[in-house]
C-alpha cells in the first residue's frame, strides 16, 4: 500500500513538473517568435523610410500571391511586379514610416498575424512631413528561419 502511494506521488509530481516545464518552454518560444516578428516590422519600417525598393521587396515572400493593400479603394497591388512598380513610383517622391503605438501579434506555427495602430509619417520630396493616424494588419510566414510578408493591409481610421 505504501509503495502504491509512493508511485502515485511520484507520478503526480512528474505530471506537475511536465506541465510547468512545457508552460515555461512555450512562453520562451512565444517571446522569441514575437521578438522575431517585431524585428521584421522594424526592417519593414526602415526599408520604407529609406525608400529602398529592393530591401522592401526582399521582406516579402517569394511568390506572386503577395498583396499590398492601401487605404484607398484603388490601392490594391497583387504580385511582385505590381508591388515593385507601385513602390518604385511612390518611393521616387516620398518615404513612409510608421510610429507603432500598439502592436498585437499572434501566430500558429509558421504563420503570424500582426495588427499595428499608430501614425503613418510621409516625408515628401518637397520637404513636407505629413502625419496621419494609421493602422495596418499583416500576414507573415516563416521561410528558412525568416519571417516574410504575404499580405499588408493599411487603413486610415476615422477620427
Amino acid at each position: 500500500m505504501i509503495m502504491k502511494k509512493n508511485i502515485l506521488h511520484q507520478t503526480v509530481l512528474l505530471i506537475l513538473f511536465s506541465i510547468i516545464f512545457n508552460s515555461l518552454t512555450a512562453q520562451i518560444i512565444s517571446e522569441k517568435v514575437k521578438s522575431e516578428i517585431i524585428e521584421a516590422l522594424k526592417l519593414w519600417n526602415a526599408a520604407a523610410k529609406n525608400s529602398n525598393v529592393d530591401q522592401f521587396m526582399s521582406l516579402y515572400d517569394n511568390t506572386d500571391n503577395i498583396m499590398l493593400i492601401g487605404s484607398d479603394t484603388a490601392e490594391i497591388w497583387k504580385g511582385k511586379d505590381k508591388i515593385r512598380g507601385h513602390l518604385t513610383e511612390s518611393f521616387a517622391h516620398y518615404s513612409i514610416s510608421w510610429k507603432m503605438d500598439r502592436i498585437d501579434i499572434d501566430y500558429n506555427g509558421g504563420t503570424a498575424w500582426v495588427f499595428v495602430d499608430g501614425l503613418m509619417i510621409i516625408n515628401t520630396d518637397k520637404g513636407e512631413t505629413i502625419k496621419n493616424p494609421y493602422r495596418f494588419t499583416g500576414i507573415l510566414i516563416k521561410k528558412s528561419g525568416v519571417w516574410k510578408w504575404r499580405l499588408f493591409h493599411g487603413s486610415i481610421p476615422q477620427v
